[in-house]
């Protein structure tokens, strides 16, 4: 598996202030295949704990459980964490 430079990383992470970049990086994980827990702690541990954690108004250590698969999000954590991408927690019918 190639590795990537931290170059790669610090340019995704400038990337990801630009909210409709963020939402499109973030909307092709879950299209991936990637549940939206995993999703959101991809592109949050890219953008940054600490700067994600001061654009949400959270403590870091609350992101840091929130993104853990070993912990489940309240509705409330997960709308707080995707309202700075302009998105928010829906339903829809079934395929």
């Amino acid at each position: 598996m190639p590795t990537r430079s931290s170059n790669w990383s610090e340019d995704v992470s400038q990337e990801l202030r630009d909210t409709n970049y963020a939402q499109s990086f973030l909307l092709a994980l879950l299209d991936e295949g990637d549940d939206l827990q995993t999703a959101l702690g991809r592109l949050i541990r890219l953008y940054g704990v600490k700067e994600y954690a001061q654009l949400v108004e959270m403590e870091d250590s609350a992101i840091q459980r929130a993104i853990n698969p070993a912990h489940n999000p309240t509705k409330g954590t997960l709308e707080k964490l995707l309202a700075p991408l302009k998105l928010s927690l829906g339903v829809k019918p079934a395929a």
